[in-house]
């Protein structure tokens, strides 16, 4: 039942616990807060303290609603467990900013001595003073991070409910009837939760994608990486408004499972940016999850220009598009799609033999490390909620879509626009 950030979403909802009651609140902020106190072991142990760090890694989660945030506190552990696994950052730092509620969120730092993980909360947020959904609210946030960790480079890890592209306070057709599934994942043991849901029907609560660029670039850093731990984020429409902020992109083409990314798997080669790894640890974990359901990709934000420039010609060469989507690959399970695999749908588009094979040989240099299972999950799909992958490239394109809450929407993305 829920995604994360999307078009940071177009979609970024935003993180955390208002639900959760004042007992279990007191106990969150003492786990998170306070210094952990092991028996002694040899400085050895110890992360070396460097005034520069290699890369800082945050990760960032929004409030995004009470139903999510406990699954973001296993987020969490997973990934020092991670680092405890890996025996320290290795130059490295690790900060997450988390929501408690729609007012407050923290900072918290993540560092290595005598063998185990200690946090300490080194700044506090009110909402009033630090809108995450702005452009400004992002830089403020990612500028302390700056001032705090200072490195050589910067990740951003995403943990939200996502939507792809779609812009922030657009309803995708049928999500009115979500309240039913989400009653119905709650009763029926058969039924998974994904992290689809959440906020996305409160603006009030959604950072477009565009937006969260401003804030990236407002803060003078270009990430290593952004890892969107959300639904759908695996687009093309993302990858060319973040192309200029971040050198890859890391995210699903589907629904997540609510579990989200298997930190404690892939949670050291995120340190050392080790993406082909990052894909197979992720393929091998929810490949023998309950409901064997998985689909990411990697994104090299150098190559989307040089995939503008193809797709730029096709659709010149073919301006009508295709005359039915039915043979196309849907990656998600909305009754009229928005989400289609961009390989496939080119492939279909493009009878120019030529031309096609220079598009084949674009999308595996766009999209150098991806990997599915052989069936995505959706909320919205009857029966067991799967449906067969015939065809996977690692991203979707909603060139193709004709659903009626986002037709217009799509032709107003700088990725249309740059393509047609």
């Amino acid at each position: 039942m829920e995604s994360v950030t999307a078009t940071m979403l177009r979609f970024i909802n935003k993180t955390a616990m208002n639900i959760f009651n004042h007992v279990v609140f007191k106990s969150f902020l003492i786990a998170l807060s306070i210094f952990s106190v092991v028996a002694c072991s040899s400085d050895d142990d110890n992360d070396p303290v460097d005034e520069t760090a290699t890369q800082t890694l945050l990760m960032y989660m929004p409030w995004s609603g009470s139903s999510i945030y406990s699954y973001f506190i296993n987020n969490i552990n997973a990934f020092e467990t991670a680092i405890e696994n890996n025996n320290g950052l290795d130059g490295r730092r690790f900060l997450v900013f988390i929501a408690q509620n729609t007012s407050t969120s923290y900072l918290i730092d993540f560092s290595y001595k005598n063998g185990a993980c200690v946090r300490d909360t080194l700044k506090t947020y009110s909402f009033a003073t630090t809108d995450y959904t702005t452009a400004t609210g992002i830089a403020s946030i990612l500028n302390d991070v700056k001032t705090v960790a200072p490195a050589n480079a910067y990740s951003l890890l995403i943990g939200s409910h996502g939507m792809g592209w779609v812009p922030s306070g657009i309803d995708v057709a049928t999500r009115s009837s979500s309240a039913k599934y989400v009653r119905r994942a709650a009763t029926d043991s058969g039924r998974q939760l994904t992290r689809f849901f959440g906020h996305s029907d409160d603006a009030d609560y959604q950072t477009d994608i565009q937006t969260l660029a401003e804030g990236i670039s407002a803060a003078g850093i270009k990430m290593k990486y952004i890892l969107f731990d959300d639904c759908y984020m695996s687009n093309i429409e993302t990858a060319y408004d973040l192309k200029d902020v971040s050198e890859y992109l890391i995210a699903s083409t589907c629904e997540v499972m609510i579990e989200g990314m298997p930190y404690k798997v892939v949670g050291a080669y995120l340190l050392y940016n080790d993406y082909e790894n990052v894909v197979n640890g992720y393929y091998s974990y929810y490949s023998t999850y309950s409901t064997p359901c998985g689909t990411i990709g990697v994104t090299d934000c150098s190559e989307v220009d040089n995939t503008v420039a193809l797709m730029e010609e096709i659709n010149t060469l073919y301006p009508s598009g295709l005359s039915s989507t039915a043979d196309i690959q849907v990656l998600d399970g909305f009754t009229s799609p928005v989400f289609f695999d961009f390989g496939n749908y080119v492939d279909s588009l493009c009878t120019d033999e030529t031309l096609r094979a220079q598009f084949d040989e674009q999308i595996e240099k766009l999209v150098p490390y991806k990997a599915a299972t052989e069936t995505f999950y959706s909320m919205f799909l009857s029966g067991n909620g799967r449906k067969q992958i015939n065809a996977f490239s690692g991203i979707t394109v909603s060139d193709p879509t004709t659903n009626a809450s986002v037709v217009s929407a799509k032709t107003q993305t700088n990725w249309y626009k740059a393509t047609h």
